[in-house]
C-alpha cells in the first residue's frame, strides 16, 4: 500500500530539503514507532507527477490549467499577503487523486512576518479542505531555521561563528530573525552568514537540522518561526499520521489485505 502523500509547497530545492527533514524529525519524536519507517507514513509531493514540491512561484501557472480563478473576499475581508497564491495552491492539490493528507505550506517572511502568516491562515480557513493543512513562515527566510541549528563542529567553525558575532554584534544562531533579508551581500544577509559558517556544504547544512536536539531547535526558532512550524507538525500531523500508522500495522499483523473502495464506493478487502 502507497503511504500517505504530504503536499508541499515551498520557495525552492534548498526548502524542498530542509521543511522534509525537519518534519520528519518531529514524526520520529512524536511517534517513536515509525522510526527508520518513515517511507510507510508519508510521501512529500508536489502536483505533477515525480515532482517533490511545488514552488510558490510557478502556483498561478499551475493553477490555471488545473482550477477556475477565484475571485472574492476571504471571510468576508480583503485578501492578505499570499492568500490568493495559497488558496490557489491548496485548490491544485484538492484537485489531484489521489488527493494528500496533508499539505504544508512554507514561506520566507521577506520580513513580513505578521502578514504572510495571515495570509496563509486565510487560505487554511477558507474552506473545509479535505486534508491537513500546515503553515510555516521563516523569518526572514530558510536559512534562518538552518542557522537555529548550526552547532559549531570544528576549531575552524568555532572561529567563524566568533568573527561573526563580533562583527554583527549578537549571535547570529541564537538571535537568526535579526539578520536581514535585503541583500545576498549584505552584512546581515542570513545566506551569507550561513555561507560563512558552513562553508556552503549542502551536508553540512544538513547536520543543522538532523543532528541537534528538537528542544535546541525550538528554543532558537522561537523568534524566526521554527517552532511554531515544528508545534504545527507536532500538533496536526503526527496524531493523524500515528493512527493511520497503526491501523495499517493492526491490519497486517491480523493478516488482513489492504482495504480500498469498489465501484459502489464501499470498502472491501483488496484481492
Amino acid at each position: 500500500m502507497a503511504p500517505p502523500l504530504l503536499g508541499l509547497v515551498v520557495e525552492g530545492p534548498a526548502d524542498g530539503r530542509t521543511v522534509p527533514g525537519l518534519v520528519d524529525r518531529v514524526l520520529e519524536d512524536a511517534v517513536p514507532v515509525v522510526a527508520g519507517k518513515l517511507g510507510q507514513i508519508r510521501a512529500y509531493c508536489g502536483i505533477n507527477p515525480g515532482a517533490l514540491f511545488l514552488a510558490w512561484s510557478a502556483v498561478h501557472e499551475e493553477a490555471r490549467s488545473r482550477v477556475p480563478p477565484r475571485h472574492g473576499h476571504f471571510g468576508g475581508k480583503p485578501a492578505i499577503e499570499d492568500a490568493r497564491t495559497a488558496e490557489l495552491a491548496l485548490r491544485c492539490f484538492q484537485a489531484l487523486e489521489p488527493q494528500p493528507a496533508a499539505v504544508l505550506m512554507v514561506r520566507d517572511s521577506d520580513r513580513k512576518p505578521k502578514e504572510r502568516r495571515r495570509g496563509l491562515e486565510q487560505a487554511r480557513e477558507e474552506s473545509d479542505w479535505p486534508f491537513q493543512v500546515l503553515l510555516g513562515v521563516a523569518h526572514p527566510m530558510r536559512e534562518c531555521w538552518v542557522l537555529a541549528g548550526f552547532v559549531p563542529e570544528t576549531r575552524p567553525e568555532v572561529a567563524a561563528l566568533d568573527a561573526l558575532r563580533k562583527e554583527l554584534g549578537f549571535d547570529p544562531t541564537a538571535r537568526s530573525h535579526e539578520l536581514d533579508a535585503s541583500s545576498k551581500t549584505a552584512k546581515r544577509s542570513p545566506k551569507r552568514v550561513l555561507e560563512r559558517l558552513t562553508g556552503g556544504e549542502v551536508d553540512r547544512e544538513a547536520r543543522c537540522w538532523t543532528e541537534p536536539d528538537l528542544d535546541h531547535l525550538r528554543q532558537r526558532g522561537r523568534d524566526n518561526g521554527l517552532a511554531a512550524f515544528l508545534s504545527e507538525v507536532e500538533e496536526r500531523l503526527a496524531p493523524a499520521l500515528s493512527s493511520s500508522f497503526a491501523a495499517e500495522s493492526t491490519a497486517l499483523d491480523l493478516g488482513c489485505p489492504p482495504v480500498k473502495e469498489d465501484d459502489t464506493g464501499s470498502s472491501a478487502p483488496e484481492r
